[in-house]
């Protein structure tokens, strides 16, 4: 399925739709900062989103360049000085070694099984030796629930263009025939939250203590972190 309609959608009159992922993107980061350390690194970030990311990672002295397949996105980063390409993971636009950190965040669900692989060889390629994937994917997703059927082709599809589903030990197992050395792979709550609130401080919270009771709604994302060997 040719998703380039999905993401100029999503990346223009929609982009608004990434605004509840800064608490996974914040997630992320901090574990990119953890296992860094202090010294001046250079990132990727594949699937850019809104460039939340990209910016916040700035600051912390993490330098971090956009890779997506959608003009627009790349327009739009560079307007808050974000540089970037457009492409895609299975062929990614960078020397070998180039970073010290990839992130794929909601990223590997879109793809089939043949991109998916051909994206880590890549990510692999362009990563510096010991250096970090830190992603995340939708966990254990039952795709099915989210099937649709347009009402004027009767195609049916996958509401948000997802082909794969993963658990902690598919996961693992595919970073790992990937040369990765996966330091963690586990479920993580990240409500969608676009606005500070009362309410919405009291959902996430609700989420979190549901999780602590195996609820897996409360696990809608799987983390994961791995080192080129």
């Amino acid at each position: 399925m040719d998703q380039k309609l999905i993401w100029d959608y999503f990346q223009g009159e929609g982009v608004d739709s990434f605004d509840g992922a800064a608490g996974r993107l914040r997630y992320l980061l901090k574990q990119a900062l953890r296992v860094t350390g202090s010294q001046r690194r250079l990132a990727l970030n594949i699937g850019t989103g809104n460039g939340w990311l990209e910016i916040e990672a700035r600051k912390y002295g993490l330098e971090t360049i956009s890779l997506d397949p959608s003009m627009i996105a790349i327009e739009r980063v560079a307007k808050q000085c974000v540089k970037g390409l457009v492409g895609r993971i299975e062929t990614t636009p960078y020397r070998d070694g180039t970073f010290d950190v990839v992130f794929c965040s909601e990223v590997l669900e879109h793809l089939t099984e043949s991109q998916m692989h051909a994206g880590l060889d890549e990510i692999g390629r362009v990563l510096a030796p010991g250096g970090y994937l830190i992603g995340s994917v939708p966990f254990n997703e039952t795709l099915v629930k989210s099937r649709v059927v347009c009402p004027d082709c009767g195609k049916v599809f996958h509401r948000w263009g997802h082909l794969q589903s993963f658990d902690v030990q598919s996961m693992t197992r595919i970073l790992e025939g990937h040369r990765f050395e996966v330091l963690a792979a586990r479920p993580h709550s990240f409500p969608f939250l676009p606005e500070i609130s009362v309410v919405n401080f009291l959902k996430y919270y609700t989420v979190k203590a549901l999780g602590r009771f195996g609820t897996p709604s409360a696990y809608p994302s799987l983390v994961f972190v791995a080192r080129k060997r």
